[in-house]
């Protein structure tokens, strides 16, 4: 554990330091889950410190400050906080690239369409051929002008190609050359996403495509994300090559909206959003958490938007809540939306039905923000923290990670605003109720992509979430463990739609500690 600051340490020196100490605490969770050395006291004492470091005064205040900082002093807070942070990950990732490419490799013949000498390249069998057309390699790479390879670069094609061979496009991590050579500002790159190709070509310059692929373009093609960087822009400007994915479908099918709340003015302000953005039809189903009284003032609410009003007494259980409204809904398509969410942008709804009627697609979310305009939720990145974590929270952008608003495929979505269709929600047994409070949305987010489907995380615009206005924030261990005994072999590994260089925290900064993924091995 690092150790505590002076007391009359400047405020910035304390809460750098107190998110040290709950960084490293969660580490300590997550290893100890992993490796099975715990016992149930053990667990509840450290969950214990934890929960206690989240409610520190301090630590409470932090998001405000950090939030007002970043919109002042948005230049120094930038991802790359010094110009040698990336030199050292350089230099660490040299070393192990030439580490891994001593054992030498049989592969396919690659053709690179270039002028430019090869010959450092550590994989032989590769042909220089100045037009594709001349090609007589099974893959095919364009290196643009001034442009340069990473000398194990198309080694380490060709092993990704020996893991997956079925993949027709195989494409790293890139970074640029300055006009003085030196590289700089990384591009790390998610796994394969179609959703995030239909709003960039984020696959950049460092591809490989199969001859075929090359030669004629297939949208549905398998491709392959090598999370290394091997692939050096020149400081100019060449068109990236693309493929298109499809226009998506447009539907519309109705949407039950779904709203657990005991607040009725928070829930008039939702529906109010609602009610003057929306464009297709929704049942609305509140779900009232009664603590006392009749609930007719939120009835007679709810009744006024043409909603259902379902009353429910008992302890806060958002599983439990939302799979009993579920059980009541006529519509295709369910929308689970916290009642501190409020949607500012026309066609919302169509963007999120479009999305379900198409038959990859099994949940649907959106990126959501603070009222400030600071990510409050951007897609969840599992093995973050001490089990998921919301990339970006409290940052307006990413220079490390500049996916961080557009619309892709993540690993999972927030409950406070999640689309699925009704007949995979019931097929999948909806909400486990193991989950009451937390990680049921990553839950079921998990076993939708364990069935084959995908889960997107998609810009609908301006959405503003107040998160945690309704009840106190903080986890306990009993769900935590619950989620590490379903999904210990997920959550051990590195999210495929995050990157590995990046730091396991919710502040995207790059990953300076040498060696692997911090959870990797420990299953065992």
């Amino acid at each position: 554990m690092p150790p505590a600051v002076p007391p009359d340490a400047e405020p910035s020196q304390q809460i750098a330091a107190l998110e040290k100490r709950i960084a490293a605490l969660e580490q300590e969770l997550a290893a100890v889950r992993l490796r099975g050395l715990h016992s149930n006291v053990q667990l509840a004492l450290m969950d214990e410190r934890l929960l206690n470091l989240e409610r520190n005064r301090l630590f409470r205040l932090w998001g405000r400050i950090y939030r007002a900082a970043s919109r002042l002093y948005a230049g120094e807070l930038s991802d790359l906080r010094t110009p040698g942070d990336y030199a050292r990950w350089v230099h660490h990732e040299q070393r192990q690239l030439a580490a891994e490419t001593l054992q030498p490799i049989a592969g396919p013949l690659i053709s690179v369409v270039t002028k430019d000498d090869l010959s450092e390249q550590s994989y032989p069998r590769w042909e220089r051929v100045s037009d594709a057309a001349a090609a007589k390699g099974d893959f095919i790479l364009v290196l643009h002008p001034g442009d340069r390879l990473s000398p194990h670069a198309l080694h380490n094609y060709a092993q990704a190609h020996s893991l997956d061979d079925s993949a027709a496009l195989l494409y790293s991590d890139e970074d640029h050359l300055d006009r003085q050579g030196n590289r700089t500002d990384p591009l790390f790159k998610p796994g394969w996403s179609p959703e995030l190709l239909r709003s960039t070509p984020y696959l950049g310059r460092s591809v490989l495509y199969r001859r075929d692929v090359f030669l004629k373009p297939d949208p549905s093609l398998r491709a392959h994300h090598i999370p290394k960087v091997l692939y050096h822009r020149s400081p100019s400007c060449v068109a990236d090559f693309s493929l298109s994915t499809g226009e998506a479908k447009r539907s519309h099918e109705g949407i039950t909206l779904i709203i657990c709340s005991r607040q009725t003015k928070q829930v008039r302000e939702c529906l109010e959003a609602v009610q003057s953005t929306k464009s297709i039809a929704l049942d609305i189903l509140v779900v009232h958490h009664l603590q006392s009284g009749s609930g007719k003032d939120m009835q007679r609410c709810v009744e006024g938007f043409g909603g259902t009003s379902i009353p429910y007494r008992g302890a806060f259980d958002f599983a439990r809540m939302n799979n009993l409204a579920a059980s009541q809904a006529k519509s295709p398509y369910l929308l689970f939306m916290n009642d501190d969410v409020v949607v500012h942008h026309p066609g919302w709804d169509t963007e999120l039905a479009a999305a379900l009627a198409r038959p990859e697609i099994g949940v649907a979310g959106a990126i959501l923000e603070y009222p400030d305009g600071a990510i409050q939720h951007a897609g969840v990145v599992v093995g973050m923290g001490d089990a998921a974590g919301h990339c970006g929270r409290f940052q307006t952008t990413s220079q490390l990670w500049p996916w961080l608003r557009m619309s892709r495929e993540v690993s999972a979505v927030t409950g406070a605003m999640l689309a699925i269709r009704a007949d995979l929600f019931r097929q999948l047994g909806g909400f486990d109720e193991a989950f009451p409070i937390n990680y049921n949305d990553v839950d079921l987010c998990l076993r939708v992509r364990k069935a084959g489907l995908q889960v997107v995380c998609l810009n609908l615009g301006k959405i503003v979430h107040r998160e945690s206005q309704t009840r106190v924030a903080g986890t306990r261990h009993q769900e935590r463990e619950a989620l590490y005994r379903r999904w210990s072999s997920v959550l051990a590994h590195p999210d495929q739609f995050y990157s590995p260089h990046l730091a396991p925290t919710e502040r995207i900064a790059l990953n300076l500690e040498e060696g692997d993924h911090p959870l990797r091995g420990l299953t065992g």
